[in-house]
């Protein structure tokens, strides 16, 4: 975790590349999921439970929005990782395109705000619940939900009572947790459904990340912090020294550490909700 404050845009770019990659790295890792069949038509298998709901808690932080405000010349600023990688795109589009960063998050960010319809029968309260979500909201449901903290599901209750009030449907509030119950079955079982193609567009875009560091350090080859071209208007030697630790570092080979983990989804999945 960074503990300097970020003041400039040069500071931003670092902090993004750097936690950007950390965290596609954490996701796309070997022991985290197995692949089964081969390109174009495999899918990806958790080992347990337990390695799927981490999966959802480190795939929602990758959209979180910023917890601080930030101000950069006299900008204010809360961005997460997807949107601070926006930004980034926005800022280098020449080299976002050609190490294919812009596509790789137009699909992603384009895959997450479709809206599709939820349904599912509460037997407990004997009541059909159909109401329209984005994939965005669907993982940000299941990952909260599987953090099994009562501050959390306070707020997922929340969430979904708004989500029911909007769709009309009348559901006393002591009730809501008996819709919760049985939507997150319904809510795992899409999510399920959709992580091998949630993990190739991943695998997309840490590939892109990666790339950007690889031929950011082919320029200028160098182990030295000091002697490294820096993002404009950097404020401090931790940036700095991020900076170098990821150009160093964190360097990935595409192939072995990153495509040989990512999937060719099997277009079954890629067909449904």
């Amino acid at each position: 975790m960074v503990e300097a404050i970020i003041q400039s845009e040069g500071d931003l770019e670092i902090v993004l590349l750097y936690e950007s990659h950390g965290a596609l790295a954490s996701i796309i890792g070997k022991g985290s999921y197995t692949i089964s069949g081969d390109a174009p038509n495999q899918e990806i298998w958790f080992p347990d439970e337990r390695r799927f709901g981490l999966f959802l808690i480190l795939l929602v932080e990758l959209f979180a929005e910023g917890r601080d405000v930030i101000t950069i010349n006299g900008s204010r600023k809360n961005l997460g990782l997807l949107d601070g990688l926006g930004w980034l795109d926005q800022k280098h589009r020449a080299e976002s395109e050609g190490c294919g960063l812009n596509a790789a998050l137009t699909e992603l960010r384009n895959w997450l705000d479709t809206e599709t319809q939820f349904e599912v029968w509460c037997p407990d309260i004997d009541l059909q619940v159909s109401f329209p979500i984005t994939r965005r909201d669907l993982i940000w449901f299941g990952a909260n939900h599987e953090k099994h903290s009562l501050l959390r599901l306070s707020g997922v209750l929340s969430k979904l009572a708004r989500k029911l009030e909007v769709a009309g449907i009348v559901v006393p509030h002591q009730h809501t947790v008996h819709v919760l119950n049985t939507a997150i079955e319904e809510i795992r079982n899409r999510l399920l459904y959709h992580s091998t193609y949630i993990i190739e567009m991943l695998g997309a875009l840490f590939i892109s990340i990666n790339r950007i560091m690889l031929e950011r350090f082919a320029a200028n080859p160098t182990n030295r912090v000091d002697d490294m071209v820096m993002p404009e208007g950097v404020t401090s030697d931790v940036f700095r020294n991020l900076y170098g630790e990821a150009l160093v570092f964190k360097r990935y080979d595409e192939q072995d550490r990153i495509r040989a983990l990512v999937p060719v989804t099997n277009p079954v999945f890629k067909l449904r909700y």
